[in-house]
């Protein structure tokens, strides 16, 4: 479902189209993504509007609609800030206890991140956020993986079915290659963000590398693997013969091929070629 056209994704004014329609438009994005801006706005709106080039009229026009123009931005916010918890319910969890998701989402929802008019980039654009800003991972060092993995779910559960191919094959063989689901995810992470949970959301420290998947039954999945097994799926991900790719890891043939059957079975894997 697409936002509404509120014009939040619109950060500079494409010259030469400086216009007052403009002006409007980077004033309300103002109030609804600032909380700094929203508490000018309900103090002083005439001052807020003047602060951005509005004229006198649009000036009084703010004034005048304050109250109404203060319940829309609460409205817009809620649309914004709706699908974070459900994506990423251990990491609001952890901020909440600490009083600091409120904080969060008024740093994210400030940076103008968010550049696409879809709910679902919404998602994305926190985790992307989180990665460039490192906002309280000096706090906290995992949270940007645990949120990457909480976001990697919905991904893998939202992600378009693959096409049936009759060409593939169901055994691997060593001169064959991978072909992976494409909802299909190599992870590796520096805390054990899959053991993270509501009642306890700080992971331990631990190298750890997953292997994300859709099952058959349409379900998210993960499967926990060694740093070798990890490394040897990547390179098949890149599309290295199986055999190639076993031998350069010192990896036993047989014991690969064990892997990608039961990867198959579980539907990581689509099939051979």
């Amino acid at each position: 479902m697409p936002l509404r056209p509120w014009g939040f994704n619109m950060v500079e004014a494409p010259e030469p189209f400086i216009t007052s329609t403009w002006q409007l438009q980077r004033c309300m994005t103002d109030l609804i993504l600032n909380a700094e801006g929203a508490k000018a706005f309900a103090a002083d709106p005439k001052a807020f509007g003047a602060e951005r080039s509005l004229g006198k009229a649009d000036q009084a026009a703010l004034e005048t609609f304050q109250s109404r123009l203060l319940t829309y931005r609460g409205l817009a916010r809620n649309a914004l800030e709706d699908p974070l918890p459900d994506c990423f319910p251990i990491t609001h969890t952890l901020l909440e206890g600490a009083e600091l998701w409120d904080a969060c989402l008024d740093a994210f929802l400030a940076s103008r991140t968010i550049q696409s008019p879809y709910y679902r980039d919404v998602n994305p654009a926190f985790v992307t956020w989180l990665a460039n800003s490192t906002w309280g991972q000096d706090r906290w060092p995992f949270l940007l993986q645990l949120a990457h993995f909480e976001y990697i779910e919905v991904e893998i559960l939202r992600w378009p079915d693959d096409p049936l191919s009759k060409e593939l094959k169901t055994k691997p063989t060593a001169d064959g290659q991978v072909v992976f689901g494409g909802a299909t995810r190599n992870l590796a992470y520096a805390y054990r963000v899959h053991e993270a949970t509501k009642e306890d959301p700080k992971p331990t420290a631990g190298e750890t590398f997953l292997l994300g998947y859709r099952d058959t039954e349409g379900d998210f999945n993960y499967s926990e693997l060694s740093a070798h097994a990890s490394a040897f799926l990547a390179r098949c991900m890149e599309d290295e013969p199986i055999g190639t790719a076993a031998s350069v890891l010192n990896l036993e043939l047989e014991e690969v091929l064990d892997l990608l059957s039961g990867f198959r079975a579980k539907g990581a894997i689509e099939g051979f070629r």
